[in-house]
This record gives C-alpha cells, structure tokens and sequence, in this order.
C-alpha cells in the first residue's frame, strides 16, 4: 500500500474533502497532500503527529511505513466532527444520495462556498436533492444540510434521513421496527405510492439527518 492509499483511506473515513482534511489536520494548504497523491512526497513525521493528533484511531508506525494490519474503518468510531461553531456549512453542488454514497467523490470534491442558515449550524455538508424522489416534501434543486449520525445510535422518527448502504443511496423518513429490535423502517413522502421499505441497521454503511432544507425559487 502506498503513502496516498493510507492517506486516501483516512481521508474517506472523515468524509471531507481533501481540502477540508488538510484544514482539519492544522494545514494551510492542501498541496503536500496533493504532492503525496502524485507520488512525489512522502508521509513525512511531522505530517503524521498532525494526523495522529487530530485522529488519534490512527497508528503512527502505521502512518509512516505501512507496517502492521490495514485499519477496519467500518469498527472504527465516527471521526470528530469539523467546527462548527462558524455556522459555515460547506455546500457542495452535487446530488446528495451521489455524494454521500461515493467516499472518493466526497473525498476528492470541491466546496463551491459555504453556507450560513440560522438555527442550522450542526452539519457536515450541504448538497443539492435532485429528481422528484422526496417530492413533495423536498422539491427538487433543493439543497439539504447533512449532519452525520451512528447507524447504531437512536433514531428521530419522522425526520428525514440520507442512508446508504452497499446497494443503494435513499432518502426518506426514519422509524425503528417495533418488531425487529435492529430493525428500521424508511418511508416514503407524503403522498408516494412507493411501499415503506424496512432494512436492519447492519446494512447501513452512512446515515444523514436532514438538519435543514433550502428551497431556491427564482422569481
């Protein structure tokens, strides 16, 4: 495994951008991780007290020479999350469930700006929902602020949530399955013809709540 597939690897962990883990490690820029990517650095020490201090799951030895068994990133915990205390949502111009569901997409996209919406200050990103899957009740062009939660942590029901596990990316609205105490259920907007569709906790690799949603009309 080489420097960048280590680094990659954390990166997608995170759910940031490659820029926005270079600005949460304490880096100005992000280009000595570009450098790396294109095979002309190398994880340097003090690259790794920076990982390793900001992420500390992280084995240094690990880091550095690649010793030792690759990391399980599906046991690990969720990664600290990005200040917030700006109320700066990063927005990117992108479908949700596409950005969500796709870690070197997430991992490699850009920001185009941030956003600021009051009462809104707790989430991780802020993408576009496009089709008429959630419509009505999230039109599409909307955008929705994402904040990510434990797949295994409680749930609210009849908030709305991103998921994704190996098979597919939806949105919908969350409820536990009072008869399979791992079990969920996803419901569909109001007034869809679309079955509920019921699924284990298990099968979910991502889970977002919707922390807001942004309806854009052009008058």
């Amino acid at each position: 495994m080489t420097d960048w597939q280590r680094l990659e690897q954390i990166i997608r962990w995170t759910g940031l951008s490659t820029n926005a883990f270079a600005f949460s490690i304490g880096l100005k820029r992000s280009q000595n991780l570009y450098q790396i990517k294109r095979h002309r650095n190398r994880i340097s020490k003090d690259l790794a007290d920076r990982i390793v201090r900001r992420y500390p799951v992280f084995d240094r030895s690990w880091l550095l020479t690649g010793d030792g068994p690759s990391p399980d990133l599906s046991a690990l915990p969720l990664p600290p999350r990005p200040d917030t205390a700006s109320g700066r949502i990063p927005f990117y111009p992108l479908d949700a469930l596409r950005l969500a569901s796709d870690p070197s997409l997430l991992a490699t996209a850009q920001p185009d700006g941030h956003l600021s919406i009051p009462g809104i200050d707790d989430c991780d990103l802020a993408a576009l929902c496009t089709g008429d899957h959630m419509a009505p009740d999230i039109p599409s062009g909307a955008i929705v602020a994402l904040r990510r939660v434990d797949p295994q942590g409680p749930v609210l029901p009849g908030e709305i949530y991103l998921l994704v596990t190996s098979e597919y990316a939806r949105m919908g609205y969350i409820r536990p399955d009072r008869k399979v105490a791992s079990g969920l259920w996803l419901d569909p907007p109001s007034g869809s013809d679309q079955p509920p569709l019921g699924l284990r906790r298990d099968r979910i690799r991502h889970l977002y709540l919707v922390q807001g949603i942004v309806i854009r009309k052009v008058l």
